[in-house]
Formats: structure tokens, sequence, C-alpha cells
């Protein structure tokens, strides 16, 4: 077992020099260059890196635009291209060989529009196509292997909403009719992963009705439908883009009012819905475009009815965080080590490349994403929490990460470079920190960790105010342990055989993964078990002292460096 040890750290060594040069996935969201046309009821298509936004109109009553405006992500900015031949809103394009195929839409005064044209970004020129069967407005398009698939939309004036499947095929210039979707729909969003096509939200009948949060989900290979887990938010006239094999549904709103903001990822693979942050405005009737893992969001309407449009563009960009596995502030050797005894598994805490979500083995690529992040500053976006204790006087243990900033309850005695790390806290006995709210343990993947020296019998490092113990002394024996479980009758703590009390520095801490608990001294596992929930709790933070604050449970001795993540590090 050593020897396979050894070999795969020498493979990663050998890798790591030849190289010379990193799980929880967050985002961010960031303003970019307007579109210099505002515009709602719009479409978009990549071709080459560019994203080419296209007609659509200043309100829902027009007039409809033959607006084309191409946007460069890599130097956000705008140049005007040859306008559409036909001005139209609530249309789709979709891009295929490097052409962009726009078809329906609203044509003027609510009448819906069968056109078809192709548009050639290195010629900026327009060519007419056959029409498409069925004339539809709010329509969903996607391309798969080739063709164009044109799903629902609603027939205007008529107000007819059709679940037709119609497949479009650029090398024919023909149309032929597949089966129908499930749920007759306007107002949807549509995106292809894996040769597979889903059907997002919308609205059925009406589109002043309210909107839906059905999932169906279309393989073109068997011309199938199957219903997939709804979508948390019921809307329509929302947008959705496809990043790193995931799906962002965004904006939208469920009927008459305010549109929404909501940002929801799905995972086809697993069939869930994650909410993620929000977007900065609120917006429905806009268009969403994903270039080298961002996505753009484009134009739209900021209130209902939507009368007026927005010339906002907003990108949101996926990020991992850094490869410091064991959650010790640094990307170092010790993650080396993790990342090789992980090497060739499926281990999504070690899998961070190519993309932010990994590819289902840990190997030469995630090395290459780790070396790049060796002896670099990092900023860890899923460190929410980290009290450094390097203060020198006052009453207030400052939060490196975020806003919250702890209370010294007692008289604090600092001491500057007494720590592990730095500064460190001397807890007599009676002394303690207390915080405000930061996580609820049901929620989430989650880890605390901290240096301490000293302690005795009973006595707690980290608790949570009116909750469980996280971290402590076993009364009994002094061995490190937890109280955090599901609160059910059979639940039970956790515990190790890991002597924490001797007066050396120790490194505690806890993680849980959504189904494991586990407990660590000195970034060695001491102690695990299954547990797949976790008794919920809204409370503060209490560090050096039990959860009820009860006499026996204050800490005695030094406490340095207290991280908390919302993942589950891995020492």
């Amino acid at each position: 077992m050593n020897a396979i040890r050894i070999n795969k750290v020498v493979i990663v060594a050998a890798l790591l020099g030849a190289t010379i040069r990193c799980s929880a996935v967050e985002g961010t969201w960031a303003r970019r260059s307007d579109l210099p046309t505002a515009r709602l009821g719009l479409s978009t298509c990549v071709v080459n890196g560019k994203i080419y936004v296209i007609g659509g109109g200043y309100s829902i009553e027009g007039p409809h635009s033959r607006i084309v405006e191409e946007y460069d992500p890599a130097t956000d900015t705008w140049a005007r291209k040859a306008d559409m031949p036909t001005g139209r809103l609530g249309h789709a394009a979709s891009a295929f060989n490097g052409k962009i195929y726009v078809v329906g839409g609203d044509l003027h005064g609510e009448v819906s529009g069968a056109t078809v044209e192709e548009y050639d970004p290195v010629t900026d020129t327009w060519t007419k196509k056959a029409d498409m069967p069925t004339r539809r407005t709010f329509l969903c398009s996607c391309t798969v292997d080739g063709t164009i698939y044109v799903i629902g939309g609603i027939t205007a004036p008529e107000m007819h909403t059709p679940a037709r499947v119609e497949v479009y095929d650029p090398a024919t210039d023909t149309w032929t009719r597949k089966t129908d979707m499930p749920t007759a729909r306007s107002m949807a969003a549509a995106c292809v992963v894996d040769g597979k096509i889903y059907v997002i939200g919308g609205v059925i009948g009406n589109v002043g009705g309210a909107g839906v949060s059905t999932v169906e989900e279309y393989d073109p290979a068997t011309n199938t439908w199957a219903r997939k887990a709804d979508m948390p938010t019921i809307r329509k006239a929302l947008s959705a883009s496809v990043v790193a094999g995931r799906i962002y549904a965004t904006g939208g709103g469920a009927g008459y009012g305010e549109p929404f903001s909501a940002l929801e990822e799905y995972d086809p693979e697993t069939d869930t819905w994650i909410r993620k942050p929000d977007m900065p405005m609120t917006r429905y009737f806009h268009s969403t475009a994903a270039v080298d893992g961002k996505m753009y969001v484009f134009g739209g309407a900021v209130q209902f009815p939507p009368h007026a449009s927005t010339a906002a563009v907003e990108a949101y960009e996926l990020t991992g965080p850094p490869p410091d596995f064991n959650g010790d502030g640094k990307v170092d050797g010790k993650d080396v080590l993790i990342l090789a005894a992980s090497w060739g598994q499926d281990d999504p805490s070690c899998d961070i490349g190519p993309t932010v979500f990994g590819d289902g083995i840990v190997d030469v690529q995630d090395l290459t994403v780790l070396a790049e992040w060796i002896g670099q500053d990092i900023s860890d976006a899923t460190l929410i929490a980290h009290w450094a204790f390097d203060e020198a006087e006052g009453v207030v243990a400052y939060d490196d990460a975020g806003d919250h900033s702890g209370t010294v309850i007692g008289l604090p005695v600092w001491q500057p470079v007494g720590g592990t790390i730095g500064g460190a806290l001397e807890l007599d006995g009676t002394t303690f920190v207390v915080t405000d709210f930061l996580l609820n343990p049901e929620q989430g993947p989650f880890s605390a960790f901290a240096w301490v020296q000293g302690g005795a019998l009973g006595q707690a490092i980290i608790s949570q105010q009116a909750g469980f113990d996280w971290l402590l002394l076993d009364p009994a024996t002094g061995t490190l342990m937890t109280e955090l479980r599901s609160g059910g009758r059979v639940s039970m703590a956790l515990y190790s055989e890991a002597t924490v009390a001797d007066g050396q520095w120790h490194r505690v801490g806890f993680t849980w993964d959504g189904s494991n608990r586990r407990l660590y001294v000195d970034d060695i596992l001491v102690a695990e078990d299954t547990d797949v929930a976790l008794a919920e709790c809204y409370s503060g933070l209490n560090i050096g002292c039990g959860s009820i604050m009860a006499p026996n449970t204050f800490f005695t001795g030094l406490i340095d460096d207290v991280r908390i993540y919302n993942r589950a590090v891995k020492p």
C-alpha cells in the first residue's frame, strides 16, 4: 500500500516539475458594456467566440427591430452588423457550421411569422431560407448533430399554443416533423447537454397566464420525451445557457408582476436544481449566451408590463475554490499529496479540471490546475469565516473572510506572537468569543477547523448557540468529538480516540460532505461515520465555550486560526 502511494507521489512530483507552471463551485456577477440598442424579446447566438444579438424591440408593442450587434467578450466591445431583412420580436436563433439561423417571431401587431433567415458572420450577409411549417412566436430552438430543433411557442393572433417539434436541416433547406412536446407552452427556455434538449419553464395557453416550472427532456436519437425535476421557481419569459455541462436558468416572471432576478443551476446528470447568486437586475424577455465558461445576459424588460427595455449586460462567471484541499490557507506540497492519493479515482474533492466541475477522474488535468496555484496568494470564496486572532488589543475578533467579526466576552488575553500562524487568543475558562449567524448545518456541506493548545475534559472549541457543540473534548476521556448530528432519536455524537489536551498545538477539524461526518486531528482522519442529515440551527457561533455556555464547557488554553468553509475540505 505504501509503495503504491509513493509511486503516485513520484509520478505527480515528476509531472509538476515538467509543468513548471488548480467540489464547491461559486459564481460571481459583473456588469459589462451596455447594448448599443436597448431591446427585449431579442435572441443571441455564439459564433467563433463572439455573441450576435439579433432583433427584438423597445417594447412588446414594437417597433420590431432588424438590428444585429456583435459583442466581443474578450474586449467587452460592440460592433454594428448588417440588419436582419425581417424585423421581429420573440423569435429564436441557433447556430450551425459558422452560420446563424433565425426562425419565427412576432413580425408586427401580434402576428406570428414562419420566416427563416440565415446570417453569415464572415460575409456579414443574410439569405432567405425555407419557411418553418408552423407560424409561431416565443418559441425555442436548439442545434443537435447538424439539425435545428424548433419547439413550442404561440401562434398569434389565434393564440394557439402548438406543442410541435419541427426540425430544420440546413444542408437540404428542408423541414421534418418530430414527436410533440408533452406540455404545449411558449416563453420557455431550451438548452442542449450531451445531445439532449431540455425545455424549461414557460407558460401554457395565453401568454398573459401564469408561468410553469415544468422541465422536459427530448432525446433526438430516440425521438422521445421524458419528464424531469421541476425548476424550483415557476416562471415564463426566462432565458437559459449551458456552462460546464450545467444549465443556468435566469430571470423571467410568474405572471403579472415584477420579473425575477433568480438564477438556478440544473445538473442533468443528477436531475437536481440548486439556487445560485441572483442576477444584480430583475429582468425577463431577455437573452443569454455562454462563451469560455461565462454566461452573458442581454437586454430584456425590468418591469411588467414590459413597455420599456433595458440595454444592461451582465456576466456570470463560475469559479471553483482554490485547490487548498486541506483548508490551511495555502496551496502547497500537502495538497499535491492529497491529489496524489486520489489519482485515477472519481473523487469530486480533487477533480478540479479541465472545467470547474471536473471530468470524473483525478488525472494530469487536475494536476495542471493545481500547479498554477502553487505559491500564489489565494482567495477562497468557500471560506466564509476566518478568525485569525492576530489582534493585540480590544474585544473584537475580526473576520478576515467576511462580515462575521466576533466579540470577546470577558477579559481578552491576546498573544500577538503566541500562535501557530501569527497571534492567538488565550482563554481562561471564563472568556469566550460570540459571533452572529453564519450557517445552518442542515443546508449543505461545510467544515470547521481551528488550532488549539490546552483544554480539559468537556471543554468546547466551537459550538452553535442553542444548537450542538461542533468541536469539543470528550467529558469522559478528553479526546476530540462532535455533537453535530441529525437530532433524531437514534442519532449519536461522533467520538474519536485522538488526544488533544496534551499541552501541544493541534489542528482540529470537523467536515460534513452531505453524507459523512469526519473528525481530523493534525490533518489525520481520526473518526468518521455516515449521517445524511444534520439538525437545522440558525444561531450564531461560540468559540471557546459550549452551546448553552455551561461553566464546565469554557475552554482553557490558546485558540488560533479558526476557519469555517461551506464545503467539505480534505486534509
